[in-house]
C-alpha cells in the first residue's frame, strides 16, 4: 500500500494530465559493470529498458478508467510514475489533487509493526492530525475485518489480509483520486463486493479512480475510460467496451499462438490401443468455422477429428473427452450414447474419415482445458481402446462477461415478482 498528498492547483479540468511521459530502466549484463561505469567515467556499459514509451493522458476529474494489457505491457510501472513512487525518465506529469494508492502487496507497510500501527504510520504519512487517526481509526478497523489480527505484526499477515488492511486504509483518507494496482484480484468475494462498493460510492462522489485490472467484465461495467497497453506503449485508448474487446482480440491471437506451441509437444501424454484405426490432429473450430485454441463462454464451438482405417474393425466409437487443466473430468460423451445413434457396423483398410462432435453453446466458464479422444471397439463384451489419445488438445476459454462462477455455464431464467406502494411489479430475465 501506497499513499501519496498532490496539491490541488485547480488548474483546468484534468485530474491527471501526462505528455510524452517515459520511464527508462537501465540494464547491465553483470552488477559490477554498474562500478566500471562509475570508475571509468564516459564509458557506456549499459543498454536502456523503457518499460513506459512516450505515454499521453488527459484523465478528467470524477473519471473511473481502466488500464489493461497483457503481464508486461507497463501497466505498474505507470501507476507508479502517476503516484509519484517513480520519477519520469522524460515527459511531463499533472496530477491535481490528493492521491491514494493500494500497488505492490505489502508496500507501505511495516513487517514488524501491528496492524494497529500501520494505520497510524500511513496516516501520518498523509498528513493527518492525530485526532483524526483518532476519529477515522474504528472505521478503518471495520471495513478491514481483521479482528484480532488488527494487534498482529502485519509479516503474520496472509495476502488477503494486506489487501483487507491497504485498501481499508486508502479508502479511509478520502482521496481526490484512489489508484489500484490488480491487488482486489488475491481478496475473497465478499471482500471484493465491499471494496467495488466502494469504488462506485467513489465515482458518485465526483471522484477519479484509476485501475488496473484483468477482468474485463468490471473493467466494462465500472470504467467509462479504457487505456489498451503493450510493451510500454499505449495501444488504444477510449470507450471502455471497444477497447477491452480489442484487448480480448489480441489475447485470443496471443493465446493460439501460444496454445499451438504447447499443442505440438503433447506427444509425451499417454496414447494406447489395438491400432486397427489411427486417429490425427484434433481441430477445434469456433462460431465462424476458424481453427483455434481459445474460444468463449456461451459462444458456439466443434471439435473434429480426423482417422484413417488400418485393419478390418467392427462396431468403432469415437468419444470425446472435456477435462479442466487440473484433470477434472468434465463431460464424456460419444455417437453412440445417443436417442438416434451413429453404428459403425463395419470399418474396413484405406476408409478415411472425420468425426464431428458440435456444441450449440461453450458450456465452460473461464480457465484452461484439454480434451481426449476415445476410440473404443464395442463388438466385444468389454469395450477395448482401439486408439485413447489422453491429452490430445489444450485449449482456453475467457469469459469478459462473466456470466456465472464456477465451471459450468448453465443456461437458466430469473423471474422476481416486487409489491410496492405503486403495485405489483413482475420482472424477468435470462443469463
Amino acid at each position: 500500500m501506497a499513499t501519496s498528498t498532490r496539491p490541488d492547483t485547480g488548474a483546468g479540468t484534468s485530474a491527471i494530465l501526462a505528455r510524452g511521459l517515459s520511464k527508462a530502466y537501465r540494464m547491465y549484463d553483470k552488477p559490477m559493470h554498474r562500478v566500471w561505469e562509475l570508475v571509468l567515467g564516459g564509458k557506456k556499459l549499459h543498454r536502456e529498458f523503457f518499460a513506459v514509451r512516450n505515454v499521453y493522458l488527459d484523465i478528467p476529474h470524477g473519471a473511473t478508467v481502466g488500464i489493461i494489457g497483457e503481464n508486461g505491457a507497463g501497466k505498474s510501472t505507470l501507476l507508479k510514475l502517476l503516484t509519484g513512487i517513480t520519477l519520469p525518465t522524460t515527459g511531463e506529469l499533472s496530477v491535481n489533487g490528493r492521491v491514494a494508492s493500494l500497488l505492490e502487496l505489502g508496500a507501505g507497510f511495516h513487517p514488524e509493526f501491528s496492524g494497529r500501527d500501520n494505520i497510524h504510520l500511513n496516516c501520518s504519512i498523509l498528513g493527518m492530525s492525530e485526532d483524526e487517526i483518532t476519529e477515522r481509526y474504528p472505521k478503518i478497523v471495520e471495513f478491514s475485518e481483521l479482528g484480532d489480527f488488527i494487534d498482529r505484526p502485519v509479516k503474520t499477515y496472509s495476502s488477503g489480509m494486506y489487501v483487507r488492511l491497504g485498501f481499508a486504509v486508502a479508502a479511509s483518507v478520502d482521496p481526490d483520486i484512489l489508484m489500484i494496482d490488480e491487488a482486489l484480484s488475491v481478496g475473497d468475494e465478499h471482500f471484493k463486493g465491499k471494496c467495488i462498493n466502494r469504488l462506485n460510492e467513489f465515482r458518485e462522489q465526483g471522484k477519479t479512480t484509476i485501475f488496473v485490472s484483468h477482468d474485463m467484465g468490471a473493467v466494462k461495467s465500472m470504467c467509462q475510460h479504457v487505456v489498451l497497453m503493450d510493451k510500454g506503449e499505449v495501444l488504444e485508448q477510449g470507450n471502455a467496451e471497444k477497447v477491452s474487446d480489442e484487448y480480448l482480440k489480441r489475447a485470443k491471437s496471443r493465446g493460439n499462438e501460444r496454445l499451438s506451441a504447447l499443442n505440438r509437444g503433447t506427444s509425451a501424454y499417454p496414447r494406447w490401443g489395438t491400432g486397427e484405426i489411427e486417429t490425427f490432429e484434433v481441430d477445434m473450430l469456433d462460431s465462424s468455422g476458424n481453427a483455434g485454441f481459445v474460444f468463449r463462454t456461451n459462444e458456439p464451438f466443434r471439435v473434429r477429428v480426423r482417422y484413417r482405417v488400418l485393419r478390418e474393425v467392427k462396431n468403432p466409437v469415437f468419444g470425446i473427452g472435456l477435462y479442466r487443466s487440473d484433470g477434472t473430468y468434465v463431460n464424456g460423451a460419444n455417437h453412440h450414447w445417443r436417442e438416434a445413434p451413429i453404428v459403425i457396423e463395419r470399418a474396413e483398410p484405406g476408409e478415411e474419415g472425420v468425426v464431428e462432435m458440435a456444441f450449440e453453446r461453450m458450456p465452460l466458464l473461464a480457465g484452461q482445458y484439454y480434451v481426449t479422444t476415445f476410440l473404443y471397439d464395442h463388438s466385444k463384451a468389454a469395450p477395448t481402446a482401439i486408439d485413447h489419445r489422453e491429452h490430445a488438445v489444450t485449449f482456453e476459454v475467457l469469459d469478459d462477461r462473466r456470466h456465472q462462477h464456477g465451471m459450468l455455464y448453465l443456461p437458466c431464467r430469473w423471474s422476481m415478482e416486487r409489491t410496492t406502494t405503486a403495485g405489483v411489479v413482475r420482472e424477468e430475465s435470462k443469463a
